[in-house]
């Protein structure tokens, strides 16, 4: 090869120089530029300020305390990209409020009506879209002419148009639409959730719910969602009426598309609430022994909660922490009401003892405590109905105190009360029950008290405080007395206490007609009747006993166990060889119940009690338990 001859290849020289290697200094490296963002927040960039894209807030936001707010979601990849998809979704948009205009253009005159009509109700018309088509989903055509449709469209939509509250049922259930799931969420807030399950913060759960939104809900599951559902359709007008147009069982349906979604262990607020409300729908079927299940899981749940060891350090002074602590609080103290109330109708159920952390309801006062609307608002005559009454969880969680004090002396002292159930130290102790239950008595303001303001959270209230009396008394010789000053014996304060429970049922019946109520009517003719029973013979018990049928026979329609506890009545008076009163005969012989219905009742409901003051075998009532004495039945109708 001929040519200038090449120069060797020279090593590349090495940059990373070592400081051992070499005393002069290491030369600078170029200046690393300034990451790119994506997305910068709306403050920055209308002030062309430098964003570091953190979200929910950015470092800039928060030196200044200003909100940080971004157009696009965290996920956009790009603005372009972010900009096609909401172009996406604005055509999505387009294409569902077409398909509503179809609809009104073409659908029969009828459901035309009532779609407009549901329009003009809504501020989402695309909600609307969804719950048309899920009403169609759920109820199709299944006969040529199409009158079962129309029936059961104006059926949904009679259904939305009567909710105070309205909420979307996808994506939390699948069972029903729109306007059925908003009824029954609305009952729930009306009629239980303002007593006798005060566990689900209002406030929060339909912040969730609306947000449609499972996977980022904190307080609302579709598995608490369908619960309340299951639980408040065995209570709907609604739901019997598609049961009769489809032969379709609502009831049953949410149900079991609650049990598809409670496979999970961890502790969420949802799960522990539904899991009780499980138990409750179990309990008014009459298998409590199986709802149990639920019931002991709900607080094993609790238990191994993490609540109580974080709870104290949420702070008021954060919105988020706020909300989190009210939460919790109210399931804490809602589920040991409920207990406290419950606990003494079960033979050896484990006495539940006050939560450790602040009571969130407000206490009853003079001067705050009045009636409100579901909303918190004041009541007015065109305000739905019924009337709520602000301070009565806050007394009713007083009461649960006291109840659990009496629970719990009764444990302590079980192996003893057969023998000193007429002892004067025995009948002192329980006589300082009855002074701190009068002590909370005089403490309610006249909006709290029956007589002066009747409403369902007075009448419940007044009903759970007789409960404790019966609690009190129950282990006392009926001729024991409790006050000398006047004479009043064990007999005539249970006589006394049974006949006002019967009255408070039978205005609550009489002023709200509609069957819409809550569980919690149910506990007062039970507690009457399990009390009353031992005293039959006797002329005052013998005229109550009607009355307290005709409430059963009235709660049986919508609750089945209250037949069932007829029954056991009827089998406790039939091992006594006593005949039911002529005037309560009649509710018994309408009943309509097979014994085959009666084989397949598995319940531990205490529905009587073993009566002190007379030579009867314990064995003849097994303790008065419900399941016993249906079985008793079930040999009696053999003979």
């Amino acid at each position: 090869m001929s040519g200038r001859p090449l120069l060797p290849l020279q090593p590349k020289p090495n940059t990373q120089v070592e400081e051992d290697d070499s005393p002069d200094p290491q030369p600078s490296r170029p200046r690393k530029g300034r990451s790119a963002v994506l997305v910068a927040c709306e403050p920055c960039r209308r002030l062309k300020a430098k964003c570091d894209g953190e979200r929910p807030s950015c470092h800039r936001c928060r030196n200044k305390g200003q909100e940080c707010a971004y157009e696009l979601p965290e996920d956009a990849l790009s603005r372009s990209s972010a900009r096609k998809e909401i172009t996406n979704r604005l055509q999505r948009e387009n294409s569902e409020l077409r398909s509503l205009l179809h609809d009104l253009s073409r659908r029969p005159d009828a459901e035309s009506y009532n779609i407009y009509r549901r329009l003009r109700l809504t501020d989402d018309p695309i909600s609307l879209v969804h719950s048309i088509r899920q009403a169609e989903l759920l109820l199709p055509v299944t006969t040529t002419d199409g009158d079962e449709s129309a029936t059961l469209q104006q059926i949904e939509a009679n259904a939305l148009d009567g909710s105070v509250i309205k909420v979307p049922a996808r994506p939390w259930t699948t069972v029903a639409g729109d306007g059925i799931v908003s009824e029954l969420i609305s009952a729930w807030f009306k009629w239980d959730n303002t007593f006798l399950y005060p566990f689900v913060d209002h406030e929060c759960f339909l912040k969730d719910i609306r947000s449609a939104d499972p996977g980022n809900a904190t307080y609302c599951s579709p598995f608490l969602v369908n619960t309340i559902c299951a639980y408040r359709s065995y209570f709907s007008d609604t739901v019997d009426a598609v049961r009769r147009v489809t032969k379709k069982d609502l009831r049953e349906h949410f149900f079991t598309e609650s049990l598809k979604h409670s496979g999970s262990t961890i502790p969420t607020l949802p799960t522990i609430q539904g899991l009780w409300i499980l138990f409750s729908i179990s309990f008014l079927k009459g298998d409590d022994r199986n709802g149990s299940l639920y019931r002991f899981a709900s607080y094993g749940m609790l238990s191994r909660s993490i609540i109580r060891h974080f709870f104290p350090n949420l702070k008021d002074s954060n919105p988020k922490d706020d909300a989190t602590k009210r939460t919790m609080s109210k399931m804490m103290w809602g589920l040991f009401c409920l207990e406290s109330l419950v606990a003494m109708k079960f033979r050896g159920a484990d006495v539940l003892q006050p939560p450790d952390v602040p009571c969130p309801f407000t206490e009853n006062s003079y001067e705050t405590s009045t009636n409100v609307d579901i909303f918190g608002q004041p009541f007015t005559s065109t305000s739905p109905q019924p009337p709520l009454v602000t301070g009565a969880i806050g007394t009713l969680c007083r009461v649960a105190v006291l109840m659990s004090e009496v629970l719990t002396f009764g444990q302590n002292h079980k192996s003893s009360e057969d023998i000193n159930s007429g002892g004067q130290d025995h009948v002192d102790e329980r006589i300082e029950f009855l002074m701190k239950l009068n002590e909370i008595d005089n403490s309610l303001p006249p909006s709290l008290r029956h007589d002066q303001n009747f409403t369902p959270s007075t009448c419940f209230l007044r009903i759970a405080m007789n409960t404790i009396v019966y609690a009190i008394v129950r282990t006392l010789r009926k001729d024991v007395v409790l006050d000398q000053t006047n004479g009043m014996t064990v007999r005539t304060m249970v006589l006394r206490s049974c006949a006002l429970d019967i009255e408070l049922m039978e205005q609550y019946f009489a002023r709200w007609t509609t069957g819409e109520f809550s569980l919690m009517a149910f506990i007062g003719p039970l507690s009457a009747g399990t009390v009353l029973l031992p005293l039959i013979q006797e002329d005052a018990a013998r005229q109550l006993f009607p009355r307290i049928c005709r409430l059963m026979h009235t709660i049986s329609k919508r609750m089945p166990i209250a037949k069932y506890v007829m029954k056991g009545w009827e089998a406790a008076l039939w091992t006594r060889r006593i005949e039911i009163p002529a005037a309560a005969r009649p509710f018994f012989d309408s009943l309509d119940m097979g014994r085959e219905e009666l084989t397949d009742v598995s319940t531990s409901l205490v529905v009587t009690h073993v009566p002190r003051d007379e030579s009867v075998l314990a064995k003849q009532w097994d303790n008065g338990e419900l399941g016993f004495l249906l079985q008793k039945w079930n040999e009696m109708s053999l003979e």
